[in-house]
């Protein structure tokens, strides 16, 4: 095979390996986030799109995941912080929070413990069965998806650090 050759069959290969990694991750800041139709601990539906004029934090996590737990306190904080909050044409901040879990008592024997407060606590208890880590291209969590009043993503797998300095820099004065 000749230099040529090997060049232009090199410059396919890598252009190809280019475009599926360029489609694979659809899920980028500017994007809109895909909607989570999933029910809340009492049965009821709660979907992402009900959250109504509010940065949301989506997180992903599970009553077994001991990183995703260590981040509650933080999460609680920024929650109680910014709730109320006029953060840019939004009117606060929630957290919209996705279990993986597969078994209804452990899921909200987590919530209970850690004491979560804000209202968003749904599952479909599939674990990861599920079709939303799928949709939200994720295998591990927690993961975490910031998105602006209009559900659009503004971040992903965000620090807590970050997530503080985006919402006071998205605050009006």
């Amino acid at each position: 095979m000749t230099f040529t050759k090997r060049y232009y069959l090199l410059l396919l290969l890598l252009t190809g390996f280019l475009l599926t990694a360029c489609q694979s991750d659809k899920l980028v800041n500017g994007v809109q986030a895909p909607d989570i139709q999933l029910n809340n601990a009492q049965g009821e539906p709660m979907p992402l799109s009900s959250v109504d004029n509010k940065v949301v934090l989506i997180d992903f996590w599970a009553s077994w995941c001991k990183p995703c737990r260590e981040a509650h306190p933080d999460m609680i904080e920024l929650y109680e912080k910014y709730k109320n909050a006029k953060i840019g044409n939004a009117d606060g901040f929630t957290i919209y929070s996705v279990s993986l879990d597969d078994k209804k008592e452990n899921w909200l024997a987590a919530i209970e413990k850690d004491q979560l407060p804000w209202p968003y606590q749904v599952a479909d208890l599939k674990g990861f069965a599920s079709k939303y880590p799928d949709i939200y291209q994720f295998e591990q969590i927690p993961t975490y998806y910031l998105i602006d009043e209009r559900g659009i993503i503004i971040g992903k797998n965000i620090t807590y650090k970050w997530l503080e300095y985006e919402l006071k820099r998205r605050m009006k004065s």
